[in-house]
């Protein structure tokens, strides 16, 4: 399974050295990156439906696969008196990694510092909660995000977040590198490289 996931990160990488297709995606990405920064949060998080029960207090949403069942949507969560909560616990990274990347950010602070990868080579940096991220992305409803966990070897944590639109045509790709360190706490800085407006039928089938 984490072969096909490379082969699709193999074949996202080699779609941004194609010739743009459609309005020019320098412009396209240039736009998204403006849009970003002038993004005003809300605070809303999408909201778990449909959970299935796993273990003794876990429970996931599960809404399907992307091109290979190890990339999926979906999230876990826990239960109490309160009701649920986005699961963020350290014995349990992918499940963890997945729900934060799927957009339920729960009550944590972490920052990412997000590199866009653009076309011919160009790039862009900046440094924003991965909440606003997230919730900037998942604010066009055409996009659905889609986790894969592509290793947890060392000390980091490696993860594919696919936002994919069918309607538009396109996936965002977001490749993240998440210190393990960080699942013990609710704050820190992970890394992430963006690859926006790729074709969807760029992808292997």
């Amino acid at each position: 399974m984490q072969k096909k996931l490379a082969v699709i990160l193999a074949f996202l990488l080699l779609s941004m050295q194609a010739p743009a297709q459609g309005p020019d995606k320098a412009v396209l990405e240039e736009a998204f990156m403006q849009r970003l920064s002038l993004y005003e949060p809300t605070g809303e998080q999408p909201q778990p439906d449909s959970l299935q029960r796993v273990d003794r207090n876990l429970y996931v949403m599960d809404k399907g696969c992307y091109e290979t069942e190890s990339v999926r949507r979906q999230a876990y969560f826990t239960r109490s008196w309160k009701g649920y909560a986005p699961v963020h616990d350290a014995s349990l990274p992918a499940e963890t990694v997945t729900t934060l990347l799927s957009g339920f950010t729960g009550k944590t602070r972490y920052t990412v510092q997000l590199r866009q990868r653009r076309y011919n080579y160009a790039t862009q940096e900046v440094e924003l909660p991965l909440a606003t991220l997230l919730e900037f992305c998942l604010s066009d409803p055409t996009f659905k995000p889609y986790v894969g966990i592509e290793s947890q070897e060392g000390d980091t944590i490696k993860a594919s977040l696919f936002l994919v639109s069918p309607a538009l045509g396109y996936c965002h790709t977001f490749n993240f590198t998440i210190p393990k360190a960080l699942l013990d706490r609710n704050t820190g800085t992970m890394t992430a490289e963006a690859y926006t407006f790729t074709p969807i039928h760029n992808l292997a089938r």
